[in-house]
């Protein structure tokens, strides 16, 4: 009997809670921690907060929100080819512009493309950066219309909590986003 009332027990909570059933694809490199996230316009509020990861390939980059219990909340996937978003409880859509699809289905863009970067402490390549100091390690780097900020490093000098913003625009709020790394992994080449 008490098998039985833990089975009914797990069933509703997986009900209650729900999940985006996704599996992590083979990667070189992957973050993971905390995270908080607030966008903010004239006709839209929204605060999320919860764990994350992100995982990156040459070709792929894959950002998972989840909820404070671990589960999935969204998937923002780019490839070489196309970009994704699957959020609990809508159907993953697809589409060759990543920052169009995420305001489209989230409301909200983030930096999904510059992430992989930021998080190590470095400008993205490709377009220009501004940084605080000239030379590494960076307190500040701005790039791409994001301003961001290194508020702590790890022991080993990495950053650990970052500080990620940008103003509201003509087509997406205003969004402040802060990152505690807890586990960074990187494969041996």
């Amino acid at each position: 009997m008490p098998f039985r009332r833990f089975a009914i027990v797990a069933t509703i909570c997986m009900a209650l809670t729900g999940c985006v059933s996704l599996s992590t694809p083979k990667l070189e490199h992957s973050w993971s921690g905390r995270f908080s996230l607030s966008a903010q316009s004239a006709t839209q509020q929204e605060h999320q907060s919860g764990h994350f990861e992100l995982t990156n390939a040459t070709s792929q980059t894959v950002l998972d929100l989840k909820s404070a219990l671990g589960n999935v909340i969204a998937r923002i996937e780019e490839t070489d080819s196309y970009a994704s978003v699957e959020a609990l409880g809508k159907d993953k859509v697809t589409a060759t512009d990543l920052n169009t699809l995420m305001r489209q289905t989230l409301g909200f863009t983030v930096p999904v493309t510059g992430l992989p970067y930021w998080i190590e402490g470095e400008p993205a390549p490709g377009s220009a950066a501004q940084t605080q100091p000239t030379s590494p390690p960076f307190s500040q780097i701005v790039q791409d219309g994001w301003n961001i900020r290194y508020e702590t490093r790890d022991s080993a000098g990495a950053p650990r909590r970052i500080r990620i913003n940008r103003e509201a625009d003509e087509t997406t709020p205003a969004l402040s986003m802060t990152l505690l790394i807890q586990e960074r992994h990187h494969a041996e080449h």
